[in-house]
């Protein structure tokens, strides 16, 4: 049976760690944006140079490669980091 006080001690126990998690989400959607985001740049930067002809295509393959392995790497190490895994 439960004392008088406890559902309210329960209740902000339960607010406070929603609230937690809710910061490490939105923390957690902000870094990824950023890596997206990066990875974007990135991306467009290796098509400039395919289209400019300073790189083959066999190249912009392997770069692009490489760059999306950094990119789901990163992902796992962010998903760490917020404990989201």
């Amino acid at each position: 049976m439960l004392k008088i006080g406890e559902n309210k001690e329960r209740a902000f126990m339960f607010n406070r760690l929603s609230r937690k998690l809710w910061n490490a989400k939105r923390s957690y959607f902000k870094e990824r944006l950023k890596q997206r985001q990066h990875l974007n740049e990135e991306i467009s930067r290796l098509d400039m140079l395919l289209k400019e002809k300073v790189i083959d295509e066999d190249t912009h393959k392997r770069l692009r490669k490489l760059l999306e392995m950094g990119y789901q790497k990163k992902r796992q190490e962010t998903r760490l980091k917020y404990g989201f895994q």
